[in-house]
């Protein structure tokens, strides 16, 4: 959607209109919701967080200004509760294995079954795993779900250089870890 056409909507939306409501979901539920499977690697979390994601940005709606678009805060949302999420995970479980990427396969629907059927995504995956949480959060969000570098600094609060920075860090890591599984 265009950042015109996002400003008609949230009016349409505060004016009570019922179909714009449902327009909403249906253009950002399903991208909201894969970015959270990619994030959390749990469909049912996932379901979980988009759910209140929207309910916080219904609450919200009226302060949304267009300083960004309508993806953009959205994903800022869903980011931090997903954020929240792992926080109150990691307060609540001391310790915690990593969540293989089988498991992942079995608790997701089919599209994204389908993606990591091949070798390569598997092997991608588990690289990402190896990575520190805000490694692969930067790169799941610019690389999977192609949010700018000015749309990243604006979810993580942060200057874009800084993003930029820790995007490239992210991915020199990532290539480590890779090369590391392929010489095992």
């Amino acid at each position: 959607m265009t950042q015109r056409s996002d400003n008609l909507l949230i009016k349409r939306i505060l004016a009570g209109n019922h179909e714009a409501c449902v327009e909403l979901i249906g253009q950002y539920h399903a991208p909201i919701y894969r970015l959270l499977v990619h994030l959390s690697r749990d469909a049912h979390l996932a379901e979980d967080l988009a759910q209140e994601t929207f309910l916080a940005a219904w609450a919200k709606i009226g302060s949304f200004n267009a300083a960004s678009s309508l993806n953009t805060w959205l994903h800022t949302i869903a980011y931090r509760k997903f954020i929240d999420a792992r926080r109150r995970h990691e307060r609540t479980v001391t310790t915690r294995g990593d969540t293989s990427i089988e498991q992942v396969q079995a608790n997701t629907p089919n599209p994204y079954d389908s993606a990591l059927a091949t070798e390569e995504t598997r092997q991608l995956y588990r690289a990402l795993d190896c990575l520190k949480p805000a490694e692969r959060d930067v790169l799941v969000l610019h690389y999977l779900h192609g949010l700018s570098y000015e749309e990243l600094a604006s979810v993580f609060g942060q200057p874009t250089g800084t993003v930029k920075w820790r995007t490239r860090r992210a991915l020199e890591n990532l290539r480590s870890a890779l090369e590391s599984k392929i010489q095992k």
